[in-house]
C-alpha cells in the first residue's frame, strides 16, 4: 500500500480547514442543529432562520425572516419584557407560549444568548417544541393527583417501599394508625422499625418473595405495634406497582385495622358458646329450621331423642326423623308459621318416630326473623311430657 508522507496529511488538512470560512461553518451548525434557530436584533428582527424555524412555525420559505419576533410570541408585551432581561443578562433560558403562522399556539422551550456581529448585537435563540413533554407532563399530573386522592381517602393504611424495605410514601390513614408523623416514617426502612411483631416481620417477607416469585398478592391476619407499643389486630395485604416496562418499581402494603371486626368475631364466639352451652344444658328438645324446613341447628337433646347425633340432623327434615303422617302435620304446622308469622304455644302432640317409638310432647314454635324483619325460618322447643301424660292416664282410670 503506498503511504502518504506524514507532512502532505497535515498539509492537506490545513488546506480542507483553511477552505471553510467562518461563515460557512457557522451555517453548517446553524442548519445541522436539531431545533429551531434564528439570529435576530434586539429590535425584533429576524436576520437569519433555519430550515427547522420555518418547519416548526409553518411560514414558507423566505418569509420567516420578513416577519418579527414578537409575532411568534403570544403578546407583544412579552417580547418586550423578555428583551430587557436578556440584555441585561446577555442570555437567558425559559418557557413560553409561541404561535405558528396559522395562529396555533404550542410550548416551547427557548435558550438565548446575545453576541456582537459585525460591530452589533445580535441574539441566537433555540427554540424547541415541548408539546409532547408538557402532554406527559400533564398526563403525570393528572396520574399523581388521582394516586394521591386515592391513596388518601382510602381508610386503609397505604405504604410504599421500595426493594430493601425503605418507606418511600405514607398516607395519613397509616400515620394515624402508627401515631407517627411524616418525619418519622418516610426514609425510615419499614421492615426494622419496631411497629412488627415476629409474626407480622415474618408475614411482610414471605408477601413480597411470593409477590417477586408468583406475582401472587395474598392477604393475612396479623398484630401490629404503635409507636407506644400497643397491639393492634390487623389485616394485611400487599401488591406492587408496575412500571410500563413491566419492570417492579415498588411495593405497597395496605394496612387494615380489624381491631373491631375482632372485638365482634370474639363476642359472637362468646354468644355462640353460651347459646350452645344453654341448648345443650337443656333437657328439652330445640331446633331451628330455614325457610325450607331444613334443620340448621339442633341441641343434644334433639338429637338424642331421633337416635343420632346433632350434626346429623343439619340439612335433613322431619320426614327424615317422623312417621310420614307425624311429619306432615310438623311441616304444615311450620309452613302456616312461615306464612302467618303466628306463634304455636304448647301445643300437645304424640310423636312417633320412624322406628315406631312413641312419645308425648309438649311443643311451642315461633317464626325466625332475619335484620329486616323478613321471616327466614322456624324456632321449635319441645318437651316430653310422656310421663306426665302416663300418670293422667292411670289418674282417669281409677276415677272410672
Amino acid at each position: 500500500m503506498l503511504e502518504v508522507p506524514e507532512n502532505q496529511t497535515l498539509e492537506n488538512r490545513k488546506k480542507v480547514k483553511d477552505s471553510q470560512t467562518p461563515d460557512s461553518r457557522y451555517k453548517t451548525l446553524f442548519e445541522q442543529v436539531n431545533a429551531a434557530a434564528f439570529l435576530t436584533k434586539l429590535d425584533g428582527s429576524i436576520l437569519d432562520a433555519n430550515h427547522k424555524s420555518y418547519e416548526l412555525y409553518g411560514y414558507p420559505w423566505g418569509e420567516f425572516t420578513k416577519t418579527t419576533i414578537d409575532k411568534i410570541f403570544t403578546s407583544s408585551n412579552d417580547w418586550e419584557q423578555l428583551i430587557e432581561e436578556i440584555s441585561s443578562k446577555g442570555g437567558l433560558n425559559f418557557e413560553s407560549v409561541n404561535v405558528k403562522k396559522d395562529g396555533t399556539q404550542f410550548p416551547v422551550d427557548i435558550s438565548t444568548s446575545l453576541f456582537t456581529m459585525e460591530g452589533k448585537p445580535v441574539m441566537l435563540a433555540i427554540i424547541w417544541d415541548i408539546t409532547e413533554r408538557k402532554k406527559a407532563e400533564e398526563e403525570l399530573k393528572a396520574s399523581q393527583e388521582k394516586y394521591s386522592g386515592l391513596f388518601e381517602s382510602t381508610t386503609d393504611g397505604m405504604l410504599v417501599l421500595d426493594a430493601r424495605g425503605e418507606i418511600l410514601d405514607v398516607n395519613n390513614r397509616a400515620l394515624n394508625f402508627f401515631n407517627l408523623n411524616e418525619e418519622e416514617m418516610i426514609g425510615k426502612n419499614f421492615l426494622a422499625m419496631d411497629l412488627l411483631t415476629p409474626k407480622a416481620l415474618s408475614i411482610v417477607v414471605s408477601q413480597f418473595q411470593e409477590l417477586l416469585s408468583s406475582k401472587k398478592a395474598t392477604t393475612h391476619e396479623t398484630d401490629m405495634r404503635d409507636k407506644e407499643g400497643n397491639l393492634i389486630n390487623i389485616e394485611l395485604s400487599a401488591f406492587f406497582l408496575i412500571k410500563k416496562t413491566n419492570e417492579i418499581e415498588n411495593f405497597v402494603l395496605v394496612i387494615r385495622d380489624i381491631s373491631d371486626r375482632k372485638q365482634t368475631e370474639i363476642k359472637l364466639a362468646k354468644e355462640h358458646e353460651f347459646l350452645q352451652s344453654l341448648m345443650n344444658g337443656i333437657p328439652d328438645s330445640i331446633y331451628f329450621k330455614d325457610i325450607e324446613n331444613r334443620f340448621i341447628m339442633v341441641n343434644k337433646a334433639k338429637a338424642a331423642n331421633s337416635k343420632v347425633k346433632p350434626e346429623d340432623m343439619v340439612g335433613k327434615t322431619d320426614f327424615d326423623f317422623l312417621s310420614p303422617e307425624q311429619a306432615r302435620k310438623a311441616f304444615e304446622d311450620d309452613e302456616e308459621i312461615l306464612k302467618t308469622g303466628k306463634f304455636i304455644l304448647n301445643k300437645i302432640e304424640k310423636i312417633t318416630h320412624v322406628d315406631g317409638s312413641e312419645r308425648w310432647v309438649s311443643v311451642s314454635k315461633i317464626p325466625r326473623f332475619d335484620a329486616e324483619g323478613n321471616i327466614i325460618g322456624t324456632i321449635g322447643i319441645s318437651r316430653d311430657i310422656t310421663k306426665w301424660k302416663k300418670i293422667e292416664e292411670e289418674f282417669e282410670n281409677l276415677q272410672k
